[in-house]
């Protein structure tokens, strides 16, 4: 580990943390246009319906361009929790990403179950909580808003959203392309061209693709490799300008993954007892990156998606429609029993679609009162497509379960929100919004228990039909006030809400509640020292309700809620640009997370139970196979009260330091970058028992540019540390166990731009 000396006290460790990142910066702002060349420079953001610099928004945001993309080490979704404070990203069950801002996102995932933190990629919503995890090579700007967004944009969000915006056409042909080469023999190629057709059409072209044929460890019982990982992506933009006021952008894009995961290893015993550590050690194994499993662990994702956005200025107002559809499959299998004995096979086959339509219409116009109309439809149609189950537990492993599930969703909402000035310096903005979606679902199971002569018997479950309407008003208010060209203030209160939706992987199947956040905020932006330093902070409250907590039973993942939380904390960010050659950056984010009201928390007991422990009556230890007082490994899951109790996920304080310096010379421009990120380690359990320590990785990479500023060479690495953490970490009936992220890696990029 390279953590702070443990002689040092956590809260002095914080405040050293804390003290070092005030005085460093975030990649908070991409260097865009400015008056001034030796300050920092703005970055314009469409966080409320219209361009606006990201200094006068009273939201807390961290907007990051390309050059501080690369600069924080950041080239994909699960990088960005180094960047952007207050934001973690786990990923679980290897495909799919659980963002979590401030404190409030998902645990569980599924069909149906969409994140609080919504991703948008070029204005389009991305349900599928395995298809937002994105490479980054054309991405042209990233930005994260904070906290609950209940009125703009085209799905609630309770916990905030991430924005990407990916390079579009331009008239003037221009272009890239890079290759590289790093460790666990990972090759990596990536092109982009753009450029203009006619006078007014223009077309933009990319793709990536990236193979790791070594992997990150060995399943030591079949010898194979785990943690490999080729993924491909590409994107084509159709630009149509008529006119000066008339803008039609047709894209469509794909993306796929191969991997050797998830690569899931009992923290200590499994459901036998067995000392998975212990025994990977005798087999000369690393205990850390290596598993034992009866099959090796395998997944893909297939995912493609088309756009058509129109744009229209008439003047005093704008209009802009966005029509898209979106398919995406998810398959996996694996062992999630911790031993080599085929108990539990799980190899799902999950499918997500969806149709969104969103229009917009914003005032243009220079008056005191400005406002935004919307509306938006979503159908979205995701479920299960044979997800099979296998093994001793199942029919004597002569036999499996099937499920087959489909969860619809039908979303119709209205929204409005107006700016009134008093003056130049004050706002004030309300807004309120209406949402009804109606879920329904159809599910059934096939059963083939191939123990019943003479060729086995097959069981079809009765199919299940069921419907259920959640309507809910969210609403922004929101006070700011310039007390000059240097300093903003702002109060806010959102509204947020989440809607609910069926589980099917319960039996039977739970009826989830919606999830709604009360959020209370102030702020303050403000740019000192000729704008040479931008310094950010915010303070907030939240009182969320009906949370959705996850729990794997017998390898299936179930979703229940709480009641509901408190969370409150701060955040800070500062952007110091010392000169025209050096900038720093970093930030800080502590959260107080806990539970109010958990009486119905899945609590966890090691096996063998602890002398004198009793099973409360009427309660069984779930998922639990045989005597559970006979049991010599794994755990007893019961009903009991995690009430006060951290929530998931939530790591109590972050921080990162960073900056990139550039050189001058006669051979070209040197230009040296680096990130320290610090994560005080959170709980995966409600009951607090399994936990990820605290944890540091550090990021840097050495560019040369050539003279004339086309060709590049980059040397760079990432986790220099090799800092051993957990990715996802959980308590089930099969043990304590997690997937691991990826260890030290580098390599050498080349490319150039035209």
């Amino acid at each position: 580990m390279t953590n702070i000396p443990t002689s040092v006290s956590p809260a002095l460790r914080h405040a050293l943390l804390a003290g070092a990142a005030a005085m460093a910066c975030t990649p908070q702002f991409a260097l865009a246009q400015s008056t001034d060349r030796g300050g920092v420079e703005e970055i314009i953001v469409t966080a409320q319906k219209r361009d606006e610099s990201a200094q006068d928004v009273p939201i807390a945001i961290t907007a990051l361009g390309s050059d501080q993309l690369k600069s924080a080490g950041v080239t994909s979704t699960v990088d960005l929790k180094a960047a952007v404070p207050a934001l973690n990203i786990t990923t679980g069950t290897g495909g799919i990403g659980l963002p979590r801002i401030r404190g409030i996102g998902a645990t569980g995932q599924g069909p149906g179950i969409e994140n609080p933190v919504a991703v948008y990629v070029d204005g389009v919503y991305y349900g599928a909580s395995f298809g937002i995890l994105q490479n980054f090579f054309d991405t042209d700007q990233v930005t994260v808003l904070k906290g609950p967004q209940g009125t703009l944009f085209g799905r609630n969000a309770t916990g905030g959203l991430i924005q990407m915006s990916t390079r579009g056409p331009d008239f003037d042909w221009n272009g890239k392309a890079e290759i590289g080469y790093g460790n666990y023999d990972t090759v990596h190629s990536a092109a982009y061209v753009s450029g203009g057709l006619t006078d007014t059409v223009a077309i933009s072209l990319s793709g990536q693709y990236d193979n790791q044929q070594d992997g990150f460890g060995k399943n030591l019982f079949t010898g194979n490799d785990i943690q490999t990982n080729t993924s491909w992506a590409g994107r084509a933009k159709l630009l149509w300008k008529p006119s000066a006021l008339t803008k039609v952008t047709l894209a469509g894009d794909f993306n796929g993954r191969n991997s050797a995961a998830p690569a899931f290893r009992n923290f200590t015993t499994n459901a036998l007892g067995q000392n998975v550590p212990a025994q990977i050690e005798a087999l000369g194994g690393d205990p850390h990156r290596d598993i034992l499993a009866d099959v090796d662990p395998y997944m893909t994702t297939r995912a493609w998606g088309t756009s058509l956005t129109v744009e229209q200025d008439f003047g005093s107002v704008s209009l802009k429609s966005i029509t898209a559809y979106r398919h995406s499959k998810f398959n996996y299998n694996f062992d999630p029993d911790g031993t080599t004995v085929k108990r539990i096979e799980v190899d799902n086959h999950l499918y997500d679609k969806q149709f969104t339509q969103e229009v917009n219409l914003v005032s243009e116009g220079e008056g005191p009162f400005k406002w935004v109309l919307g509306g938006f439809y979503m159908h979205g149609n995701a479920g299960n497509d044979g997800s099979r189950t296998t093994g001793l537990f199942t029919f004597g492993n002569n036999g499996y379960v099937e499920d087959y599930n489909s969860i619809k969703l039908d979303s119709f909402a209205g929204f409005a929100e107006g700016t009134y000035s008093f003056g130049e310096n004050t706002h004030l903005i309300a807004g309120i919004r209406y949402t009804s979606d109606k879920r329904s679902l159809s599910a059934y199971d096939v059963s083939f228990n191939g123990n019943v002569p003479p060729a086995g018997l097959t069981t079809i479950s009765d199919t299940i039909n069921e419907g259920k309407t959640f309507n809910k008003v969210t609403w922004r208010l929101s006070l700011d006030h310039r007390f000059s060209p240097e300093l903003l203030a702002y109060a806010s209160y959102n509204r947020g809400f989440r809607s609910g939706t069926f589980i099917t992987q319960s039996d039977p199947i739970v009826l989830l509640q919606p999830e709604l956040v009360d959020a209370y905020e102030v702020g303050i932006k403000s740019d000192l020292f000729g704008r040479r330093v931008r310094f950010n902070l915010s303070g907030y409250f939240y009182d969320e309700k009906n949370i959705q907590v996850m729990q794997v039973i017998s390898g299936a993942q179930t979703v229940y809620n709480a009641d509901g939380a408190h969370i409150y904390g701060i955040d800070a960010d500062l952007t110091w640009r010392v000169t025209s050659d050096l900038r720093l950056f970093g930030g800080f984010n502590w959260t107080h997370a806990r539970y109010t009201d958990f009486d119905t928390a899945i609590i966890t007991t090691p096996y063998p139970l602890p002398a004198g422990f009793t099973i409360p009556t009427g309660q069984t230890c779930l998922g639990t196979n045989g005597n559970p007082y006979a049991q010599l490994g794994g755990n007893c899951l019961l009903i009991g009260d995690a009430s006060g109790n951290k929530l998931q996920n939530t790591p109590s304080f972050t921080a990162s330091i960073g900056g990139a310096y550039d050189l001058e010379t006669g051979i070209g421009k040197f230009t040296l970058a680096g990130n320290y990120y610090y994560n005080s380690g959170f709980v995966g359990s409600p009951d607090e028992r399994v936990k990820q320590g605290a944890y540091n990785t550090a990021d840097a990479s050495l560019t040369w540019r050539s003279a004339s500023d086309n060709l590049f060479i980059r040397l760079w690495g990432k986790n220099l540390t090799n800092e051993f953490y957990w990715s996802q970490i959980g308590a089930s009936n099969s043990g304590d166990n997690g997937t691991y992220a990826a260890p030290r890696t580098y390599g050498v990029t080349a490319g150039f731009d035209f």
